[in-house]
């Protein structure tokens, strides 16, 4: 699963590294990147909480396999595209697998792993900090030496045959966990979920934590690019440390909430958030900017997978619906942030994104203080 969610980050974030040369090359306005950037998110939208939800019923190794298939056939033929309306298809249907693929890979990952789910979660969420860096890097480069932005769309999908073949050969491995949910009540299971406060506060605190959070996956490039002035392949290769910081914290502070109550892991982490944020935006030199960036990497990156074994301890063994609840408000944030930043970026690139990111981390803090750890 940390090599299918390797082969999704990559995939996604292939278009970050190439987004400047790529928007000039097809004529793109302020307005078509942001929509662009956003196509795979409203894929994901569509469809991230009906996979959950489906899986606890039907099993997950099935709804995994086809996620697979689908994200990364179609990045592949992003790099085809010619114009706006076919790179944004191509992207929407990747986004499709790619919400099929989510929450069912968590919820297998959390089933399996019980208590120490927190630590799981964590190695689950490097796989996307892995996959950042090999999408940046492989875009970077393979536009540095090719000379264009198509072939980085046809290099980034490669993990992604490997991992197909992987979860295929390893349908042994998920009937396990799939036992237990033939129980599940379509539909009533989920607004059960809904009624329980705890579950209602952590959609909404997975709203305002990816919406202060996904602008280092979307735009962080883009930022070191336009309002730091570094060259293509470097604005990337700084994003990969950051990167790389993330995946750090997902480890350690995942596991340390196994040992501690996860609520009040993320009280801290989210004013930990405010200040490395400030620190990033407010520097002027480089080198306190890149302290905040490395650091703002590593509590923000380690808040989803200490967020998602709440969710999943706080469900009554519906893993899959619950994080498909979960899943679903990070994926409207992930829509809506790109189109609005970009659609801003006349005020000012480093402008919008610093506000866009520190109102809804400041938020963030007010609502952590609501969530509560489950008994038992």
């Amino acid at each position: 699963m940390c090599l299918g969610y390797t082969a999704y980050a990559a995939d996604r974030t292939v278009l970050s590294s190439v987004l400047a040369p790529m928007s000039t090359s097809l004529g793109l306005s302020n307005s078509e990147v942001g929509f662009l950037s956003s196509a795979q998110y409203i894929g994901v939208l569509a469809v991230v909480f009906f996979a959950g939800h489906l899986s606890d019923r039907y099993g997950r190794w099935r709804v995994v396999l086809t996620g697979l298939v689908i994200f990364t056939s179609f990045t592949w033929l992003i790099g085809f595209a010619t114009d706006f309306y076919t790179a944004f298809l191509y992207r929407l249907v990747s986004g499709l697998g790619e919400g099929v693929f989510w929450p069912v890979a968590m919820a297998s990952v959390a089933s399996y792993f019980q208590r120490k789910k927190g630590l799981a979660l964590g190695f689950f969420y490097v796989g996307f900090d892995i996959g950042s860096v090999l999408g940046l890097s492989a875009g970077a480069v393979a536009y540095q030496l090719l000379g264009g932005w198509r072939s980085a769309f046809f290099i980034a999908p490669i993990l992604g045959v490997v991992v197909i073949v992987g979860v295929y050969l390893l349908k042994r491995s998920f009937p396990g966990i799939d036992e237990e949910t033939g129980r599940i009540r379509l539909g009533r299971d989920a607004l059960e979920l809904l009624k329980k406060r705890n579950v209602t506060v952590l959609m909404l605190f997975a709203l305002l934590a990816t919406w202060a959070s996904v602008w280092q996956v979307v735009f962080l490039p883009y930022y070191f690019f336009k309002v730091m002035n570094f060259s293509v392949i470097s604005s990337a290769l700084l994003s990969s440390v950051v990167a790389v910081s993330g995946g750090l914290g997902k480890v350690v502070l995942g596991g340390l909430s196994d040992l501690r109550r996860r609520n009040t892991i993320l009280v801290i982490l989210s004013g930990a958030v405010v200040i490395f944020y400030a620190l990033f935006f407010a520097s002027q030199v480089f080198y306190l900017a890149m302290i905040g960036a490395v650091a703002m990497g590593f509590v923000s990156s380690s808040i989803f997978p200490i967020m998602q074994a709440l969710a999943a301890d706080s469900c009554n063994g519906r893993v899959g619906t619950a994080l498909g609840l979960t899943t679903s408000f990070q994926s409207i944030a992930t829509v809506a942030t790109p189109i609005v930043s970009a659609s801003l970026f006349a005020l000012g690139v480093g402008r919008v994104i610093a506000i866009n990111a520190m109102i809804p981390a400041g938020l963030m803090i007010v609502v952590a203080l609501l969530l509560r750890e489950p008994r038992g």
